[in-house]
């Protein structure tokens, strides 16, 4: 167990890191869609370099249901970036990011309702202190319009089947190597993904600057990925996610950093207020954690 906890926490580290270039691509060029077209090129490449590196030790199962889980897993994928950049016009970033940590109780109701795998109290008491955790991180209040909540159930949805395959595709490898295998999955999942991204430029111009800013943010999200999918496999989506949210708890502690050395332009001051509900929300994390581990033990 703790080798998939500590992948998540490698990989939540990586992602609040990726987090920080993509705030500095965004306030350069302004259009965060752009982030996502770009970066997804980058990590086409990125995967076929996994897939190379890789290959020669494990074997890839493309039989029917490995392809229609990959197909699943890139629409996925894409229909959750659309869904995402249509909730961002209704619900402010710093809201949407915040409240995308209700993504766990989304995920415990399919593991429940579809999957028919039952939880137990503390693991039910963990999810919602997650969720509140993940929530209450940087929400800040306000009603929210019946398109931005439709939206954001949209991507809820889709980025929480994502997690389910891309677990599924892991379980399907006949290898050994819980490591091996996930890293495979990661180099198949996103040179695919890759590929059917790359058809935006039917309608893009290139544009060499974008795609030089987005290279740091697509090598810290790759490699959050590849720790997350083997974190997955090891501990589960549930469990995984949980440690997952604990990205909030990195960022706060890397906004800390930022605005110690002065930057800050990625890293807006806020109050204090703000900083001691943080630190609130970091503490039920750690609780949430805590639980979840405590209740595998018991089942």
């Amino acid at each position: 167990m703790w080798f998939g906890v500590t992948a998540g926490f490698v990989s939540a580290l990586l992602q609040s890191t990726s987090y920080l270039f993509s705030r500095r691509f965004v306030l350069k060029h302004r259009n965060p869609g752009l982030l996502v077209v770009y970066s997804q090129l980058v990590m086409f490449g990125f995967g076929l370099l996994t897939l190379a590196a890789t290959l020669p030790f494990v074997r890839v199962p493309l039989n029917g249901t490995f392809c229609m889980l990959l197909a699943v897993f890139v629409a996925a994928s894409c229909s959750g970036y659309f869904c995402f950049f249509q909730a961002l016009r209704e619900i402010e970033a710093s809201r949407l990011s915040s409240l995308l940590g209700l993504k766990i109780v989304v995920l415990a109701a399919i593991t429940v309702a579809i999957l028919h795998q039952p939880l137990n109290d503390l693991q039910y008491l963990a999810i919602g202190c997650s969720a509140v955790a993940a929530v209450g991180m940087n929400f800040s209040g306000g009603a929210l319009s019946p398109r931005g909540c439709l939206f954001l159930l949209l991507t809820l949805l889709t980025y929480a089947t994502a997690d389910f395959v891309e677990t599924a595709m892991i379980l399907m490898m006949p290898g050994e190597s819980l490591l091996l295998n996930s890293v495979a999955v990661t180099g198949v999942a996103f040179s695919v993904l890759g590929c059917v991204s790359s058809l935006a430029f039917v309608r893009l111009k290139w544009n060499r600057s974008c795609f030089i800013d987005a290279i740091p943010y697509a090598a810290a999200w790759y490699l959050a990925m590849l720790f997350l999918f083997t974190s997955f496999g090891a501990i589960g989506v549930l469990f995984g996610n949980i440690i997952q949210a604990g990205r909030g708890l990195i960022s706060v502690l890397l906004g800390l950093l930022l605005l110690r050395f002065g930057f800050a332009g990625l890293e807006p001051r806020v109050g204090a207020r703000a900083w001691t509900r943080r630190a609130v929300m970091a503490v039920l994390m750690l609780i949430a954690m805590t639980l979840y581990s405590c209740a595998g033990r018991q089942s």
